[in-house]
């Protein structure tokens, strides 16, 4: 790597040179690009590391400007280099990263190929719609025992993990298996490991492990022929992988654990601080539960209560803002792209190839530029708000949970409707009380470094109290061809 020159980024030098910034990443996580950003206040800069280098965004400005320039400032090149992560074929390695650069390389088409079945219709009502049966027979099981106390973090993994993947891998589910799903929950808490150290096998052989018990158990699923029950998006990801690019059967299962990933890896936390939100605030209950029960329907004895899920995408604007500012407030994703060439920037900012960009989302989520003077606080009202004469809308781009331009993620109308139904059934059906007296905010000083949420170092214990016990409930999803306001490139296409 050649050293420095007048038009990249400045560089800052923290603590050891080039060692510092490793340090600083992994004692502080997100905190240590909020610290650089407050401390020095530059548009991006540069931190140099042994044989590399890192450019941070700050300025929001920057970034349509980079996303325009997606295929050398490139995510297409990270995802291929997963394949290694999960124990690819080198074949399988080398078709991953064939044509970076181009719409029709593997890594890059994927998923544009998806999109068709993870926006509004069919698929995606499918898929959905079998997430929320599998939450209303668990809400029906624990309305059935009474008051119950649970680890709010335990509970809301287990029920999303079974709901996701009953929903995206069908009746030949591998993660059915604990022992498959026990494998899984290790391997992802330390596949950033695999990816840094060489040798697995010999010096994290635990980890090892667990990656060859889940990907066996996805081989199996492969080879009974499980994707053709599967959901749209399994089945368009086989037809992809293997019709179109010639991966093997093999590398198409191992391809499934990068999947899980996508499906899991950020959804489950999520899922935990949307429901700390709304039950830790008296305000925000009163709010979320006013809007939900307006769409319950009751029969005529009084016995039973009806809600139509799909209602909740276009019908509940005050869990829908408490949703997006979750997000905004939680996110910690670094946003990381790698530069295939040299790259200018602004018409005067020189980004060498080779190199790593992030745009740190917890950076952009408490901009005040971008989002006003109370950025740093929790407003579950915030994305309702109508502006008035004078009164500044927040910059949309700032807005970083799902990514943005080219690289946005496909998954986010599965995953923001589940949820929302999660949080919507949990509401109407029960009070969350902690078992403490009071709500405390968990710590997350041990969260893993690569996570896109914060997971917490200690569950919130909790009890759940059915609400009108006596009452029954008929729980629906009819469907939505509506797509929700979740990302300012969903509000331009509703526009337009």
């Amino acid at each position: 790597m050649s050293t420095s020159d007048a038009k990249e980024p400045p560089a800052i030098v923290t603590g050891i040179p080039f060692f510092g910034p490793l340090i600083g990443m992994i004692k502080e996580k997100s905190g240590f690009y909020l610290r650089l950003r407050d401390t020095y206040r530059l548009p991006i800069y540069t931190l140099r590391l042994p044989f590399s280098r890192i450019y941070v965004v700050n300025a929001t400005e920057l970034i349509p400007a980079l996303q325009k320039q997606w295929r050398t400032v490139s995510f297409a090149a990270i995802a291929a280099d997963a394949g290694s992560l999960v124990g690819m074929s080198r074949q399988g390695v080398k078709i991953l990263h064939q044509d970076l650069k181009s719409e029709d390389g593997f890594s890059v088409s994927w998923p544009k190929y998806i999109t068709p079945v993870m926006g509004p219709g069919k698929d995606l009502d499918a898929i959905n719609r079998k997430s929320i049966e599998i939450f209303a027979a668990d809400m029906e099981e624990l309305r059935s025992q009474g008051t119950s106390i649970v680890g709010l973090w335990q509970w809301s993994r287990r029920t999303m993990v079974t709901s996701t993947t009953e929903a995206i891998w069908g009746p030949q589910n591998p993660y059915r298996d604990v022992v498959v799903a026990e494998a899984w929950k290790t391997f992802e808490s330390g596949f950033l490991t695999l990816s840094v150290f060489p040798l697995p096998w010999l010096f994290f052989p635990k980890l090892f492990r667990a990656r060859e018990i889940a990907a066996a158990a996805m081989v199996d699923y492969m080879r009974k022929g499980g994707y053709e029950t599967a959901s749209g998006l399994v089945r368009k990801r086989y037809e992809h992988h293997r019709q179109n690019f010639g991966l093997s059967l093999e590398d198409v299962a191992r391809g499934e654990l990068g999947n899980t990933f996508a499906v899991l890896g950020n959804s489950t936390p999520c899922s935990l601080w949307v429901l700390y939100h709304i039950f830790s605030d008296d305000q925000v209950l009163a709010d979320v539960r006013r809007e939900l029960s307006a769409l319950i329907h009751e029969d005529h004895d009084k016995l039973t209560n009806s809600i139509d899920l799909a209602s909740i995408r276009t019908s509940c604007p005050v869990l829908l803002s408490t949703f997006q500012e979750t997000l905004r407030y939680r996110a910690v994703n670094p946003g990381p792209r790698v530069l295939l060439e040299d790259v200018i920037l602004d018409g005067r900012i020189r980004l060498k190839k080779g190199s790593m960009l992030m745009i740190p989302a917890r950076v952009q989520h408490t901009s005040i530029s971008a989002w006003g003077e109370d950025a740093g606080e929790f407003d579950h009202l915030r994305f309702t708000r109508k502006m008035g004469p004078g009164q500044k809308r927040p910059n949309r781009v700032a807005f970083r949970a799902f990514g943005g331009g080219h690289v946005l993620c496909p998954g986010r109308h599965f995953a923001s409707t589940e949820i929302m139904a999660l949080a919507a059934l949990l509401v109407l059906q029960f009070d969350v009380v902690p078992v403490e007296g009071k709500w405390v905010e968990p710590t997350w000083k041990n969260s893993p470094i690569q996570a896109g949420f914060p997971v917490p170092d200690e569950d919130i214990n909790v009890e759940l109290r059915p609400r009108n016990p006596s009452k029954k409930w008929n729980v629906t999803f009819s469907g939505s061809e509506e797509a929700m306001g979740i990302v300012s490139e969903d509000i331009t296409h509703r526009e337009e």
